[in-house]
């Protein structure tokens, strides 16, 4: 019995379709490498930006006694303060990396905001609005009325805060 080999061969034109078949989908993937990306840098700065509203938080929750009205405490490198019965204070840190650190304008990454409404009295809680947005490095992401606009992402938390005795 003779076996005819042709019969377990693949043709021309199967090859050339497979080929194009596997290219098609190659260039899917590849094509879709981009959106990724961004979906990775987005999801990294938004985490980052729970952290550092995080890190404010604890470090306005956690401010010292100066005298007998006034706290303090320091987030990268600036001063948190706020007096018993003060009026409202904002800080604003324009140039935060991925950690919370102070860093140049450059390879800055996120901009943050801290409006605290201090207590009445030293039994009252305070409260305060933190807001975290990126990129930090976008010329037109600004702090207009209660909001960031033209930011690509940001995050807004409110907090309550009792002076620490």
């Amino acid at each position: 019995m003779k076996i005819d080999s042709r019969r377990f061969a693949f043709s021309l034109v199967e090859v050339v379709l497979a080929i194009g078949i596997a290219s098609f989908g190659l260039l899917a993937i590849v094509g879709l490498l981009p959106v990724g990306m961004k979906s990775v840098q987005n999801a990294s700065e938004q985490a980052a930006a729970a952290n550092v509203a995080n890190s404010i938080a604890h470090a306005l929750r956690s401010a010292e006694r100066v005298n007998a009205t006034t706290f303090s405490n320091s987030f990268s490198s600036q001063s948190i303060v706020y007096t018993i019965g003060g009026t409202p204070t904002t800080i604003v840190w324009d140039t935060l990396d991925l950690n919370g650190s102070a860093t140049n304008s450059v390879s800055a990454r996120l901009k943050a905001r801290l409006v605290i409404t201090p207590p009445s009295s030293a039994n009252t809680n305070g409260t305060a609005l933190i807001s975290v947005a990126w990129p930090a490095h976008s010329p037109n992401l600004v702090w207009s009325g209660s909001q960031w606009s033209n930011a690509q992402g940001h995050l807004t938390a409110g907090v309550q805060f009792l002076p620490r005795p």
